[in-house]
């Protein structure tokens, strides 16, 4: 089985760097311009099914996806973005000048991190084990799971067996496209953070790990 993870389009929350959480941002007209060549890009790859976190701009990501392989959307709370508490709707700046201690175990030990209102990772691995279980053993073509910047860096960690402290040691970009490839019970990484599908039209983009 091949797991097709892809983070969403970019929002304007992505650009001021607000954190988003559980808040329905929708896609800006380059997310929307990403969600479309994403959708391009895995049109002759034989998928087989699409879920999605049930947040606007995740599905509009994942229903850009199914307008290029007739393949319909499922949404799956599961794979909704974190529940990031009384950070959600402030922006970096603003949580670096209210919560400077949180912020601090965030950049430096993310797996420790206990916030009003909010879930820990390890909460969230836990939910996504059981949306990979939705997808089933018996899978065998391609599945693709349309979600958010932090979902996808804990679905890998989750399919490879490696330690939530290891949070920040990949990147996704909006838009972006990663592969595992499930055999005998056992995920690979294929590749991770794909985004030449984007480059051909749009502006060149720096995009941090937010």
């Amino acid at each position: 089985m091949k797991l097709y993870v892809v983070r969403h389009g970019e929002t304007e929350w992505n650009k001021e760097e607000i954190f988003r959480g559980r808040k329905d941002v929708p896609l800006n007209e380059t997310g929307k311009n990403q969600a479309g060549k994403a959708g391009l890009h895995l049109a002759d790859k034989s998928v087989s099914r699409i879920l999605s976190s049930p947040l606007t701009r995740a599905l509009q990501t994942a229903q850009a996806i199914s307008s290029t392989t007739s393949v319909s959307v499922e949404k799956t709370e599961q794979f909704t973005d974190i529940n990031f508490g009384v950070w959600e709707g402030l922006s970096l700046k603003g949580v670096e000048a209210r919560f400077p201690a949180e912020l601090a175990v965030w950049r430096e030990s993310p797996e420790r991190l206990r916030l009003e209102g909010a879930e820990t990772l390890a909460e969230v691995r836990e939910r996504i084990r059981d949306g990979i279980k939705k997808i089933g053993p018996a899978e065998t073509g391609s599945v693709v799971v349309a979600t958010h910047r932090v979902i996808c860096k804990m679905i890998v960690l989750s399919c490879l067996g490696i330690d939530n402290s290891h949070f920040w040691d990949m990147k996704f970009d909006p838009g972006s496209i990663t592969l595992l490839v499930r055999k005998n019970d056992r995920f690979t990484l294929t590749f991770s953070n794909d985004t030449c599908h984007l480059r051909e039209g749009l502006p060149p983009s720096a995009y941090r790990d937010f």
